[in-house]
């Protein structure tokens, strides 16, 4: 396989530019959904949460989100593993796949975290309106940690059909097949 393109996202756009970008797209999604769905469900009181509840919640996203992208990928039956890096007293969570897979695979695993849990928050917002805040919130703070993935997306969108999908530790390879002479 030949190497089509080597995507580098923090280098192109540098690590600082893309943590406001995702700061960004957290603050105006929650300003965006705590309007539109205050408007759209009613809710007569709105319950308070300890911080601690606050703080696990938003721990408990983080890792969902990730382990989303493994979702699809194991159900296609490919193999991959995640990795536990140490900062500090901080798990830091990474896929790893030992062979390159498919572009659309590797797309549908981009997006799956984004469907499924924007999802959850729409059906959690109809259930429990009470926690509007903190559905929102959440909501918010995943959107923010989905905005990588959309980048990521955008570059594959723009691949080669037929093309595969290596993670290096700087970015992604985008493969594809050599051609026979």
């Amino acid at each position: 396989m030949n190497c089509w393109k080597t995507i580098r996202v923090t280098r192109d756009y540098g690590s600082l530019r893309l943590m406001m970008y995702s700061g960004t797209t957290m603050l105006l999604s929650f300003l965006f959904y705590y309007l539109v769905v205050s408007t759209v469900i009613p809710t007569n009181e709105l319950t308070n949460i300890s911080f601690f509840a606050l703080i696990t919640s938003i721990i408990s996203i983080v890792y969902i989100h990730k382990c989303l992208h493994l979702l699809p990928i194991w159900l296609c039956g490919k193999k991959a593993t995640i990795k536990v890096h140490w900062l500090y007293i901080i798990p830091i969570l990474s896929i790893k796949t030992t062979k390159p897979l498919p572009r659309n695979l590797y797309l549908l695993a981009l997006l799956t975290p984004i469907f499924i849990m924007t999802s959850i928050g729409a059906l959690a917002i109809t259930v429990f309106p009470m926690y509007l805040a903190l559905i929102s919130i959440l909501s918010s703070i995943h959107f923010g940690i989905a905005f990588y993935d959309v980048i990521y997306a955008s570059y594959l969108i723009k691949a080669p059909k037929k093309s595969f999908v290596e993670d290096h530790d700087e970015g992604f390879h985008i493969l594809i097949k050599q051609q026979a002479m």
